[in-house]
């Protein structure tokens, strides 16, 4: 494999990369699923209005107070080795990982995203070189407190 994607992501300072073969990756050329999910803004909480029946439309502050609503991102890895061994290694590894706990993924010139493992997808056998052995996983992430 010579592609070298070390320092794009990290989980907790820990480069994905470099210690399990994963990458954030898309599908096709065109695509860009994990850049819509991670730019993505979420929802704002509702505001508390006044709705009196003798008035039209309702009474809200003079100044809103904007909070965010959680925020869940579903991104795709795609997980490379040389070998099936190496592969269920890695992919086994990654998978225990991303069901610690807190996870503080750091996207190099994004930001940093505080999240937890919420689901993933079955995965998809990688169907490029076939000499090299790879999967493709969905997961979804819950950002609790989006910035």
């Amino acid at each position: 494999m010579s592609m070298d994607l070390t320092g794009l992501c990290s989980i907790g300072g820990t480069d994905i990369y470099t210690n399990y073969g994963a990458f954030l990756a898309e599908t096709s050329a065109e695509a860009h699923t994990n850049m819509d999910a991670l730019l993505a803004m979420p929802a704002v909480k509702e505001y508390t209005a006044v709705d009196f029946r003798e008035r039209t439309g309702e009474d809200l502050p003079d100044t809103l107070d904007v909070q965010l609503q959680a925020i869940d991102r579903t991104l795709q890895f795609c997980i490379l080795a040389d070998t099936d061994s190496t592969l269920l290694t890695r992919y086994r590894d990654f998978l225990s990982r991303l069901v610690s706990g807190w996870l503080d993924f750091s996207i190099k010139d994004l930001r940093t995203y505080r999240m937890y493992y919420k689901s993933a997808d079955a995965p998809e056998w990688y169907r490029g070189d076939p000499r090299i052995k790879g999967v493709i996983l969905k997961v979804t992430f819950r950002e609790p407190k989006p910035q």
